[in-house]
């Protein structure tokens, strides 16, 4: 067939220029229809040809004749042509690429034709649908597929493949045309039947016949018709088009959104000039074909792709069939993106507090601006109100919490939080940064907990910095306070610290250069307190180093030299002791290593095996510091780690003697494909002299011989599914467990996670913990935390869940007992749910505790839900 449209239209531009002479004569004397070149329809191309011309269009497998006084031609039957003719069905149909013979879009002055439809069509009018249960929908481009491990839904939309845009303006974009017959008269339109497709760049419309005004672009159809866009299907009993504006609108319809996997049923659908689209009387919802689960009935519905968001009008939300909401105006999201309005309400049922329901609200202010409000309602204590404000602009991140119940019915006074995160940077070298919270009462999270992004933890943290950064160096200047909710004592505040750290050029490759200098002002609250904890001052610490590193392919070694200098003015320091102590030493260390590798075979498999000896020195001359307070210094735990550190304490208030050596051997299996599949530690101290110096008085962490315990520590990782880590510490005398740490995590999927660990610290606590994600079914999963106290025979938190998910909704009910802070046991139901399509997962105060869950969090950021 194209090769007679490719004659016929060569004979079309023969005669325009003929045409248009003719036209300026019969402007004279008769009106006439001016159209651009590129839109001539059959009517037009009729109009011009000479009766030879007739003749060869004949010839070509064109009947015209004249009727009324214009042409009407229809490609002659195949017979005729002597080739069997193939039946083409009557509903209008959608190809799937309308292209020509060698493969480049059609972009050609408008024909007829009756080229034979593509095999494969993937879309068919609402008038006809598919009979088989296969193709039972695929009218709407949905197609069954066979349920995978975990795949939700039973089908999915496919597109058939379009024309890729050029970027060639709507109004100058070709018109396509292909039909089994038309008749047209100059001036009155064209009218086509049978199977007529009408293709303009990305857009095409299917019908059984059409009626065309090629002044106005005005196009109507009837008898069945589809329009289809990249991303979108529409399907209806008529339609009215227009190739000027790209407006179309269907009646009595069906529309399939693809990327979104939203549809519905409507008595209007208009696809509006903007790309936006307008429902009238018509029902929304992410479910699939066939299934009604959930859908927003509406008036007008108003779809936004280019914002994300979908507006409807007198709108009642459906639950199969039963409405159980009506609002006069609601918006919600059509995709990701941020829209105003109600997230999924949470609900709660503890034995100590009754019923909680928090319906969060979330308004989308702007691109560099939001604020989420939720209501919280508490049986018996009343109305809570949490809000969180988010802002950022080029210099800043920033989110205020706020939260206030007033009148506690049970507490008998208001509570509320404050809380501000800041995060800043200006130009090149300044930063800023602020983390404060602060509650009303000691008992407030025990209490109402908190559905805001805050970490509820005993010392309230206050703090404010500011930074300069240069290229070697940097300054920093802090202010830093705490609230104390619970009866430990609270930890000194800095008022302020000051920080300069810098990192000079040294001119050579293998020597490194560093120096830290550093003041405090420590202060604290001193009702109540006596002794050594009165102690308050000001504190500033020298700490320059230098460090050499010698490496190549087989070892290294690393000399290290670092001056510790400290000064002190104290305000109530004890009686006989010096208001301006100061503490000066040497740190002199010395690391080497060395890396011996050979190939291994073990259990099957193929590994290169490396073994690592490692060997550290460190020398720090003894120095009484018992006349020092401790501000800010605690013992670091012993592990392998420690072995190598250059200080036994953390802070700047102490710095430990020692004259040591330590050894330690490193082993790990390397697969062909690089993956470390076991790595393992073990290591010991040698103590020259017996460390003395201790953080106080009181302070158990002393080494009472020449041998620290031996430190050891695992990994192992035998396959992508399976990782497991220990780390345990063993007395060097008998070799019995003083300490251990153990961990495993078989991960199969996201969906797929269960998880074990235990820390055991001898005479110190002995407690584990044990989570899942376990899916029953493609809909039903089970999720759950086990934490445990071996030393106190108790459970600290229980909870065990069910999650049911379909194609279009999910829910979630939740059962929990657990330990709160002051040794009493609580019980208590969470209840979530979402609509896929309507909003967020809404979460609710008090429901932090799914975190415990190994990849709880991961699962829900990742999840796709079809």
């Amino acid at each position: 067939m194209n090769v007679y449209y490719s004659r016929l239209y060569n004979l079309l531009n023969r005669r325009i220029k003929s045409f248009l002479l003719f036209t300026q004569l019969l402007e004279h004397w008769m009106p006439f229809q001016k159209v651009r070149a590129h839109k001539l329809t059959l009517a037009i191309t009729a109009a011009l040809l000479s009766q030879s011309e007739l003749a060869t269009a004949a010839n070509a497998g064109w009947d015209c004749e004249a009727v009324d006084g214009s042409w009407s031609c229809a490609e002659k039957s195949s017979q005729a042509l002597g080739a069997p003719r193939q039946t083409t069905a009557a509903p209008a149909q959608a190809p799937a690429n309308p292209t020509s013979t060698n493969g480049q879009s059609a972009v050609a002055a408008p024909a007829v034709s009756s080229a034979a439809k593509p095999t494969v069509q993937p879309a068919a009018t609402q008038t006809a649908p598919a009979t088989s249960r296969q193709g039972r929908y695929s009218y709407l481009d949905w197609y069954p597929q066979r349920r995978g491990d975990g795949q939700l839904c039973a089908g999915q939309y496919i597109q058939p493949d379009l024309p890729e845009g050029d970027g060639t303006p709507f109004s100058e974009q070709p018109v396509v045309i292909d039909a089994d017959k038309g008749i047209a008269q100059l001036g009155l339109g064209t009218e086509l039947t049978g199977s007529v497709k009408i293709v303009q760049g990305q857009r095409s419309l299917y019908s059984s016949s059409a009626l065309i005004d090629q002044e106005t672009g005005q196009i109507t159809l009837s008898g069945g018709a589809t329009y289809r866009e990249p991303g979108m299907l529409l399907t209806g009993k008529r339609a009215e088009s227009n190739t000027n504006t790209a407006t179309t609108t269907l009646y009595d319809a069906e529309y399939v959104l693809h990327e979104q996997r939203i549809r519905g049923s409507v008595a209007k659908v208009s696809r509006n000039e903007d790309r936006t689209i307008t429902i009238t009387d018509g029902t929304y919802t992410q479910c699939p074909p066939g299934v009604e689960s959930w859908q927003v009935a509406a008036s007008e519905i108003q779809l936004d792709q280019a914002s994300g968001f979908g507006r409807a009008e007198n709108a009642t939300l459906r639950l199969g069939n039963v409405p159980v909401l009506y609002v006069p105006i609601f918006y919600f999201p059509i995709d990701d993106k941020r829209l105003s309005g109600f997230l999924y309400p949470s609900i709660r049922y503890t034995s100590s507090e009754g019923l909680e329901l928090s319906t969060p609200y979330y308004f989308n202010i702007a691109p560099h601006m939001d604020d989420t409000l939720t209501p919280r309602y508490f049986e018996k204590r009343g109305l809570m109100l949490e809000n969180e404000f988010r802002y950022m602009n080029e210099y800043s991140l920033n989110t205020l919490s706020t939260a206030v119940l007033p009148d506690d019915r049970r507490y008998g006074d208001t509570r509320w939080l404050l809380g501000l995160e800041h995060d800043g940077k200006q130009g090149a070298h300044w930063r800023s940064k602020i983390d404060y919270l602060a509650v009303s009462d000691n008992d407030y999270f025990d209490d109402v907990g908190s559905g805001l992004d805050i970490t509820e933890q005993s010392h309230l943290n206050r703090y404010a910095r500011l930074s300069y950064i240069e290229s070697q160096w940097q300054a920093h200047i802090a202010l830093q306070s705490y609230q104390t909710i619970d009866d430990t004592l609270a930890p000194y505040r800095r008022l302020p610290q000051i920080s300069f750290i810098g990192t000079p050029n040294t001119g050579k490759s293998w020597l490194d250069a560093r120096y830290l200098i550093d003041f405090n002002r420590f202060d604290r609250d001193l009702d109540g307190l006596t002794g050594a904890d009165r102690i308050i001052g000001d504190r500033i610490h020298f700490e320059p180093t230098l460090t050499a590193s010698f490496r190549n392919q087989w070892g290294y070694v690393k000399p290290s030299a670092k001056f510790w200098y400290t000064q002190y003015s104290l305000d109530n320091q004890l009686a006989g002791l010096d208001d301006t102590p100061s503490v000066a030493v040497p740190v002199l260390s010395i690391d080497s290593g060395v890396v011996f590798e050979r190939d291994t075979h073990i259990i099957g498999n193929d590994y290169m095996q490396t073994l690592e000896p490692r060997l550290f020195g460190l020398y720090v001359p003894e120095k009484d510091q018992s006349h020092i307070p401790d501000f800010d210094s605690a013992a670091y735990d012993f592990s392998y780690r420690s072995l190598f550190r250059y200080n036994r304490f953390s802070g700047q208030d102490r710095i430990g003697d020692a004259q040591q050596i330590s050894m330690g051997v490193t082993t790990r299996l390397i697969d062909d494909q690089g993956r470390e599949a076991v790595s393992a530690s073990v290591g010991q101290a040698y103590f020259f002299e017996k460390p003395s110096v201790k953080l106080n008085e009181e302070d158990a962490h002393l080494i009472d011989d020449k041998f620290s315990d031996i430190a050891t520590t695992v990994n192992w990782r035998p396959n992508q599914r399976v990782i497991a880590t220990f780390d345990a510490n063993f007395d060097h005398t008998q070799f019995q467990n003083t300490e251990n740490n153990f961990s495993v995590r078989y991960e199969e999927d996201i969906n797929r996670i269960a998880s074990f660990s235990y820390r055991f610290k001898e005479d110190v606590r002995e407690q584990s913990t044990a989570s899942f994600i376990w899916p029953v079914n493609n809909r039903w999963s089970t999720l759950g935390v086990w934490q445990y106290d071996w030393l106190n025979e108790d459970d600290i938190d229980t909870a065990f869940g069910v999650e049911y998910e379909s194609c279009c909704w999910r829910t979630r009910v939740i059962a929990r007992r657990w330990l709160k802070d002051n040794d009493e046991k609580d019980n208590s139901i969470y209840i979530q749910f979402m609509l896929k399509g309507l909003g967020n997962f809404g979460t609710s105060g008090g429901s932090t505790f799914l975190e415990k869950i190994t990849g709880f969090e991961q699962r829900e950021e990742n999840n796709e839900y079809y």
